[in-house]
């Protein structure tokens, strides 16, 4: 799959420019899932643009939360986003584990409230700095993902994104994504040796260095933020991939 990740920018205007651009442009894969995560106050109208040109593009929403309701100002819980006809959520992104101060019980619920109600989550999981420079990458990685059981995983992909290659403009070389990436699966495949669990990339991904880390040995699509938002270059990642 390959996502655009929209985090808090743009306008209706834009997102709708932006699907239908797109969906003109992209030589669409079924095997290869394109999906947009535009702001919670703009799932409804995606889905009108997705429908209206009859677009590929999945829909995918940047939050869940883990109640299906009650007394929660500006919480959209799972029975809202099936509404909008959201097939995909984001959860356990960095930025919102460390603004939203979520920790493995409330991604937990998360989880259980997005595959109970039919909705495939993108879980994200991905280490700091000085946590890479210490040399405790796969420990940290494991306690991220010790909260999934076997059973999740028909409903899930891991979005691998290194806290410290978001937004710096910094990345992971070849070696230690594909050495990351394997680390996961070997994991994961310890839970349920059935399963081929997807494991997508993210953290400063852009049109140069994409075929790159697409080329990658078990990298299997990108998560994409700022370099998302612009539709042609988002829809030339998507054709290299």
């Amino acid at each position: 799959m390959i996502v655009s990740n929209w985090k808090m920018n743009g306008t209706k205007s834009d997102i709708e420019h932006w699907v239908n651009k797109v969906s003109n442009k992209i030589d669409y894969k079924s095997h290869i899932k394109c999906i947009i995560c535009p702001p919670s106050c703009y799932l409804d109208s995606t889905r009108q643009v997705i429908s209206k040109i009859d677009s590929p593009i999945k829909l995918g929403s940047q939050e869940i939360d883990s109640t299906n309701s009650g007394a929660l100002t500006g919480g959209i819980n799972a029975q809202m986003l099936k509404d909008f006809s959201t097939e995909y959520v984001l959860i356990g992104h960095s930025e919102q584990r460390d603004h939203l101060n979520e920790d493995n019980i409330t991604l937990r619920f998360k989880l259980d409230s997005a595959i109970q109600n039919g909705i495939s989550a993108i879980f994200c999981i991905g280490e700091p700095a000085e946590v890479k420079l210490a040399g405790n990458t796969e420990n940290f990685l494991s306690e991220q993902l010790e909260i999934l059981t076997p059973d999740d995983l028909d409903f899930i992909t891991i979005a691998y994104e290194p806290i410290w290659a978001i937004g710096t403009g910094l990345n992971a070389d070849k070696k230690y994504i594909e050495s990351i990436h394997q680390f996961i699966k070997t994991y994961l495949n310890k839970l349920n040796k059935e399963k081929n669990i997807s494991v997508v990339y993210g953290g400063s991904v852009k049109l140069e260095n994409c075929e790159d880390i697409l080329s990658c040995n078990n990298v299997d699509g990108l998560l994409i933020g700022g370099a998302s938002l612009d539709p042609d270059t988002f829809s030339k990642i998507y054709n290299i991939s």
